[in-house]
């Protein structure tokens, strides 16, 4: 390697591991019904086919819909693969990504989200 590039490659990484620790995570999710009731949860929270909100029970964990509607949860981000089933990390927090042929690729290794690991918590009033 060219000893010239070595010390821009180290300032480099340091501000990369500067920037990493610096982001802030995802991490627990609230919504609103059209009731105007909010409900949270651990991680990602969306609405099904009938406008209830469920949320992951995993810190950082992931919430997807399936084709017919129904919200799955998984322990860390979730996908739908391009046969439309949903697939989630089983690290929680874990990345889920989808490659050039659709397929869903995770950290860790994929798991079927379920409607197991989703919570649907009402949010507590202040005052």
């Amino acid at each position: 390697m060219n000893s010239g590039l070595a010390p821009l490659l180290c300032i480099l990484t340091g501000l990369l591991a500067m920037l990493w620790f610096l982001t802030p995570a995802a991490s627990a999710d609230c919504a609103r019904d059209s009731r105007g009731e909010v409900y949270c949860g651990s991680g990602r929270c969306i609405y099904d086919s009938r406008g209830n909100i469920w949320c992951s029970r995993f810190y950082e964990g992931g919430a997807q819909i399936t084709r017919e509607g129904v919200v799955v949860c998984g322990k860390g981000q979730c996908a739908r693969s391009f046969r439309g089933e949903v697939f989630c990390s089983s690290v929680v927090g874990g990345a889920v990504l989808k490659d050039h042929k659709g397929r869903v690729r995770c950290h860790g290794r994929c798991e079927r989200g379920s409607a197991a690991y989703c919570e649907r918590t009402l949010a507590d009033r202040a005052g």
